[in-house]
C-alpha cells in the first residue's frame, strides 16, 4: 500500500502546516493507494492530530459534504479519527481517499503524528507516513 497526505486551505490550495495562525481552517486529505494486484479487506486508517489542532466534525456543520469519505465506518475521537474500509486491486479504484476538516484552535508547539493504515487481519499490508513538529501561533 502507499499512502499521501495533503493539508489544504478550504478553497483547496495546499498549505503549509508548520505554522498555522490560531482560528484557521483547513482540510487533511489522505489518499490509501493498493500497489498489489488483490484485493486488500479490513483496512484501518489512523489519523492521530496534535492537541493544539480540534477536529471538526462535520456531521454536525454545514460543512458536512466537503468531508466525505468512502469509509464503511468512520470513528471520530478527541485527537484522532479512524477509517475502516476495504481496497480493492490496483488500478482504477484501489485507492480511497479521506477528508477530515480541522482547526488551529490552541497557541503552542505540538507533534503531528504520522499516519498509518494497515490491513486489520493481514500484516503484509502496513504503510505510514513520518511525524513533525507544527506550531499554532498568534
Amino acid at each position: 500500500m502507499s499512502i499521501s497526505v495533503a493539508y489544504k486551505d478550504l478553497k483547496g490550495s495546499t498549505i503549509d502546516i508548520s505554522t498555522l495562525q490560531q482560528g484557521q481552517d483547513f482540510m487533511a486529505t489522505v489518499t490509501v493507494s493498493n500497489l498489489k494486484n488483490e484485493r486488500v479487506s479490513d483496512v484501518a486508517l489512523t489519523q492521530i492530530f496534535p492537541s493544539g489542532w480540534e477536529i471538526v466534525n462535520t456531521r454536525f456543520t454545514a460543512f458536512g459534504s466537503n468531508t466525505t469519505s468512502q469509509a464503511r465506518f468512520t470513528d471520530i475521537r478527541d485527537d484522532r479519527v479512524n477509517f475502516y474500509f476495504d481496497l480493492n486491486k490496483k488500478g482504477q479504484y484501489g485507492s480511497n481517499t479521506f477528508n477530515v476538516m480541522l482547526n488551529a484552535s490552541y497557541l503552542g508547539t505540538y507533534y503531528l503524528y504520522g499516519v498509518q493504515a494497515e490491513a486489520m487481519y493481514d500484516h503484509d499490508f502496513l504503510v505510514r507516513t513520518k511525524g513533525q513538529w507544527v506550531t499554532v501561533e498568534k
